[in-house]
């Protein structure tokens, strides 16, 4: 290993330390609502020994649409932890934009059929020609979420785009006037908490849809996730309830 390789290692262990000291409920609450996708996979099932194409009914197309966009949330939302709590803020909001646009498409699927047809058979495909689709926008607007997409979405879009605020996440203060750009991951308060507080609320809301494939099933286990699902809602609102009384905003 190289001084640059050697440099970077101790840069992500200095910000992992120190997320894990100032944050630990953080973890505490990730741990949780990653315990609630996996339990939930597993009552729900696998459906991969069933064909994808030619499904046989519109409600199978909708729960599989669901199953694939929430566990492809649960991948997104395990990459994001991992670098946000090693410094890579910007890197982590990208990831959690991808599960708050999961959410979009999981709320419009039931009256959009494009939708089932674009992610289950590829129609249209999009390598044919140009083809419009509507904004994530009108997506929100189509499931009464605009106030979710005017604040967490648009928010997670200004560090997923080159701006003023995902380049000054990089930066340290030298003083009142001046900042430094680091090559290197560090840990900041502001931005971990900004990546936690997304990362959580959109996270937790997609297992609405896990639930909905779950159903009312009277099954003893099921009722459990439900329950644990609407605590883990609870303990989170109250972090981040927390959260606006220190920082203010939402």
């Amino acid at each position: 290993m190289n001084d640059t390789t050697l440099n970077l290692i101790e840069a992500e262990r200095k910000a992992e330390d120190s997320a894990a000291k100032n944050h630990p409920e953080v973890f505490e609450l990730v741990e949780t609502m990653m315990n609630l996708y996996a339990t939930g996979f597993k009552l729900v099932g696998n459906p991969s020994n069933k064909p994808i194409e030619n499904p046989s009914s519109k409600n199978r197309d909708i729960g599989r649409v669901w199953l694939f966009l929430v566990a492809r949330s649960f991948h997104s939302i395990l990459c994001s932890v991992e670098l946000m709590r090693r410094g890579y803020y910007a890197q982590a909001m990208t990831l959690i934009r991808m599960v708050i646009e999961a959410y979009f498409l999981c709320g419009n699927c039931e009256k959009d059929k494009a939708i089932m047809d674009a992610l289950l058979r590829n129609e249209p495909n999009r390598q044919r020609g140009k083809i419009k689709l509507p904004t994530w926008k009108t997506y929100a607007k189509n499931m009464n979420a605009l106030g979710w997409y005017d604040n967490d979405y648009v928010f997670a879009c200004q560090f997923s785009h080159s701006s003023y605020l995902s380049l000054g996440v990089m930066t340290t203060e030298i003083n009142p006037t001046h900042r430094r750009l680091e090559f290197v991951p560090f840990y900041e308060a502001m931005p971990f908490v900004a990546c936690s507080k997304l990362l959580l609320r959109n996270g937790l809301l997609m297992t609405v849809f896990l639930g909905k494939m779950l159903g009312d099933l009277s099954n003893d286990d099921v009722k459990a996730w439900h329950a644990n699902k609407n605590k883990a809602i609870e303990d989170t609102q109250r972090w981040l309830d927390g959260l606006k009384e220190r920082y203010g905003g939402q």
